[in-house]
Parts: structure tokens; sequence; C-alpha cells
């Protein structure tokens, strides 16, 4: 099935809404029948295909395959179509890819999956290890899973082991010694290595940076550029911090600690760096620094800064020429050219001031300015990009959508994006009808 939402403003607002278009059920699964089943739904509800600005989608290559994926397919019939690999799921493969190459990433895989494993799947030894916490007086965290494609339960798992650590090696090693636990025996031999306890404390700290930089990820009405320069941050930060001289690498406290109760042959910390390094790499080479350039022409924080009278002219050139098909008004690239003097600068001065600080303030602001209603069309179209793809996946667990039927989860999916955007919803009456509905299957 095919999950579909849409962003878009309204003629007579300001402000642009992403709301949930439908699911589609698909016979097939090739990007030709998905861009039939676009374009059939395009059709249905009477929209015009060439006002789509960009599609965002994970990372699939049906999806955005250079030559015969979806993207590329709607390209060949919308020219200015921009292709947006959604940034949480780049930031998940980036690290994916970094994981694969360092062996010692693997053993670290190996011991979360098997901690968790041992107590998710057994009361008696959770009881035991409570009971020993409490005899040690340490305060004990629930053992977390891992998710292949979540990388945010990656950095909840090490933490969970970190924060047990203590309490985790008593126990492995009493059940190791009386029972000779072969489980036991092994969690125990790893979490005395100290070498091992040396990078699961330093990944820790490092997963910890890109969980946070996928929370901010998920924030709601994202932009394209600051998702963009959410990731260049975070990876222009990691590489100053680690991939430096070793005697300036700026480790944590806690991994100065752990590397201080190593003995002299354990301190090397090559692998994590190694691992760094890739992270640093494949991050790099999603996020590329020249992505979005021409889009900087609109970057709130390049125009409260001091800008020449030339910043940004070559840029709205060639985004006037790209979207030319689109643009309302008969002449507007060489208006909008000449008019985005005029924008920069009334910007910067409301930016000066206070009376815009967001994105979305400038978008506002720039759409209810007469002046400006030529450079307010580029503005829109940058306005309407979408970064992440994750909205349908939002308030739904993976296995309970797995589990729904598509009629089931197209009507939820439409009752959430109506509460989201503060439409009455009476989700009493909402129950009754599915309570009744249920009773007649049964029936």
């Amino acid at each position: 099935m095919l999950v579909l939402y849409i962003k878009y403003r309204e003629e007579n607002d300001v402000n642009h809404k992403t709301v949930f278009g439908g699911i589609i059920q698909l016979t097939a699964c090739t990007a030709q029948d998905i861009v039939q089943a676009i374009t059939q739904f395009y059709t249905k509800h009477e929209l015009d295909m060439q006002r789509m600005v960009m599609l965002t989608s994970d990372g699939a290559s049906v999806m955005l395959g250079k030559h015969n994926g979806v993207a590329a397919l709607l390209k060949r019939q919308i020219p200015h179509l921009t292709e947006q690999h959604c940034v949480a799921h780049r930031e998940d493969l980036g690290i994916d890819d970094a994981w694969k190459d360092i062996p010692l990433m693997r053993d670290v895989e190996t011991l979360l999956r098997t901690v968790y494993s041992t107590f998710s799947r057994s009361t008696v030894k959770r009881g035991k290890l409570e009971d020993l916490a409490k005899i040690l007086d340490e305060d004990t965290l629930s053992f977390r899973p891992l998710n292949e494609v979540r990388w945010l339960s990656w950095y909840q798992a090490v933490n969970a082991v970190l924060r047990n650590y203590t309490v985790l090696e008593e126990y492995c090693k009493r059940e190791s010694s009386n029972n000779r636990d072969p489980v036991a025996n092994y969690c125990y031999k790893k979490l005395t290595d100290s070498k091992f306890k040396v990078t699961l404390t330093a990944l820790g700290d490092v997963l910890g940076e890109l969980s946070h930089l996928c929370l901010s990820f998920q924030r709601r009405n994202l932009t394209v550029m600051e998702g963009h320069c959410f990731a260049r941050a975070k990876l222009e930060k990691m590489r100053s911090q680690y991939l430096t001289e070793e005697k300036d690498v700026k480790w944590s406290d806690r991994v100065k600690e752990a590397m201080r109760a190593s003995s002299a042959d354990n301190k090397n910390t090559g692998e994590i760096t190694r691992f760094i390094r890739k992270l640093c790499d494949h991050l790099d080479a999603r996020f590329p620094e020249d992505k979005l350039k021409e889009w900087s022409a609109f970057d709130i924080e390049a125009l409260s800064s001091d800008i020449s009278f030339e910043y940004g002219a070559a840029d709205i050139a060639t985004l006037a020429k790209k979207y030319e098909a689109i643009l309302h008004h008969p002449h507007s690239v060489e208006v909008i050219n000449s008019e985005y003097t005029e924008f920069k600068y009334i910007m910067r001065q409301k930016l000066k001031h206070g009376s815009i600080s967001t994105f979305s303030d400038l978008v506002a602001a720039t759409l209810k300015c007469e002046e400006l209603k030529h450079i307010s069309q580029l503005v829109d179209i940058c306005a309407t990009f979408q970064a992440i793809s994750a909205d349908c996946e939002r308030g739904f667990k993976t296995a309970s959508r797995n589990r729904l039927e598509v009629g089931h989860l197209d009507q939820l999916m439409c009752i959430k994006s109506k509460l989201q955007a503060d439409e009455a919803i009476n989700l009493d009456n909402v129950y009754n009808h599915w309570r009744l509905e249920k009773d007649r299957r049964k029936n």
C-alpha cells in the first residue's frame, strides 16, 4: 500500500498544512505502478500534477532510483519537481553503513541483543537483577530492544546497559560462577573487558548526539533547509570533537573515567574513532554541503547577517527560471530578480527588530506583503517542501500498524490528521461507531 501525505497552503491563508491524503492499495509495487496510482489520485481529487514541487520519501530504490524510480519518472512529466530523501531515513542509513564497517560494533550489537533477550524472556532473571540492584543500592533501567531501522532505539539500548553496568556485571559474574550459565559467562567476559567498556561508553556519547539529531528531525513543520542545517552542524561538531590529533580529542568525563580504569594496552580508542570517522563520511555524503545552495537565498541566519547587495541574486535567477512554468504572473522571472533585493533588506529589518524570528514568520510576512507578491511565489514553493516522511508513522507502533487492515488504518490516520489540525472530532462517536461495526462483524 502507498500512504500519501500532502503539504499545501490554502489560497487565503499564509500557513502551510501537512494533511493525510489517503492510503492507496497497490496491485503491484513497481515504480510505474506507483506513478500510475499517484496520477489517478490527483485526477480523482482534481489536483494539478504540475503544482507538485517536491516528492519526499524514504530511500527505497523504487521511490528514489536515479533513472527509473518514482521520482525520476515523475520528473519526466514535471521538470521542476525536486526529490527529497527523508532526513530521518538518511541519518539512519548513514549510521547503519558506518556500523557495518567496524567489527567491534558487531560485537557490541551481539551483547546488546543478548542482554535484552535474556531479561525480556524471563521474569525470574529480571527479578534476580532487581533484587541485586537493591542490595548494591543501584537504580536500574529497563533494557531496550534494537530496531533495525530506528537508531534512536540503539542509543536507548546502549544507555540502558551503561546505566545498569555495575549490577549487570555482578549478576553475570554470579550466574556464571554459581550456575555455569554460558550466556552469563559470555556477557561477563565482555563487560569485564576494559577496552570494550571504553568503546561502549564512547559509543553511548556518539549515539546520544545522533539521538538528539533524530529528535530534531521529528519536529513538526521542519523545513528542508533546517533539517540539512541540523545534520551539517552535528557533523561538524563531531569532527571537531573527535577527529583531531589524539591528544586533542574531547572525550566526555565518563569516557575518561573508563580509560583511567583500563589497562594501558586497552586505552586504545582506534575502533571507536574509526567508527566516528566512517559515520561522519557517510553523513557527509548523504547531506552534501551544496545540496540546497540556491535556497540559501531565503536562509534566516544569512539574511540576518551583513549581506552584500549581490547576495542571492544568482540563486534567485536560477530558481525563477526553474519554476517559470508555474509562476502566476507574467514576466515574473524578470520582476522576481529585482524584487528579491527589496525582499532581503525588508526581511533583514524585520529580523533585526524581532517582528519575525523563524522561517514560518518570514513566509507569512512575505505572503502578506503586496510589494513582494512576485518573490513570494518562490518563498511559497520553498515553504511547501517537506523534510521528513515520518508523518505516517507518528502515533502508530510498527507492530500495531502492520496488524491493521487498510480501511481501518485509513480511518485512524484521518482522525489523527484532523486532531492535529485542531478540527473538532467527537471521539466518543468514533468509538461507538467502531464498536457497532465490530459487533456486526461478530454476528
